[in-house]
């Protein structure tokens, strides 16, 4: 039961309990607080950390894109150069040789009627032997008609 005035025991039990605060506060509540309040900074710290990583990541990859769209654009001219200068090249290639079998047409036309005129000209010669042969061997003398 409670006594008013309290006796010594409460004054000891006082004393106990602040002098028990005072020891646990600074052995174990404050580095405990300490430890909890590095963790909670840490980890604010982590997150503004990671959206600012996240937005420069953003950011790169948007230049990237960027960049990448030009070479792309780069490129495509590139290649359009490639192909219309093939086919120029192949105009011209082919131009040069149908001039090329052209010539060679007209060259193989002249020698192929010069060969036919020879030979209308040997078939004359020996048409008219055979003709003669013919006649001299019907009428039987020599001769020409």
């Amino acid at each position: 039961m409670l006594t008013f005035p309290p006796d010594y025991t409460f004054l000891v039990q006082f004393v106990a309990f602040f002098a028990l605060l005072i020891v646990l506060s600074r052995l174990l509540f404050s580095p405990f607080l300490q430890l909890l309040a590095e963790r909670e900074a840490r980890t604010v710290g982590d997150a503004e950390r990671a959206a600012t990583e996240r937005t420069d990541a953003e950011r790169l990859a948007t230049r990237i894109e960027a960049d990448l769209a030009k070479v792309r654009a780069q490129a495509m001219n590139e290649v359009e150069t490639v192909r219309r200068s093939t086919r120029e090249e192949e105009a011209r290639l082919f131009s040069a040789a149908q001039g090329e079998a052209s010539a060679r047409l007209a060259d193989l036309r002249s020698s192929i009627s010069a060969a036919a005129a020879q030979a209308r000209s040997a078939l004359a010669a020996d048409a008219r032997s055979v003709a003669d042969q013919m006649v001299t061997s019907i009428l039987g003398r020599g001769g020409r008609l």
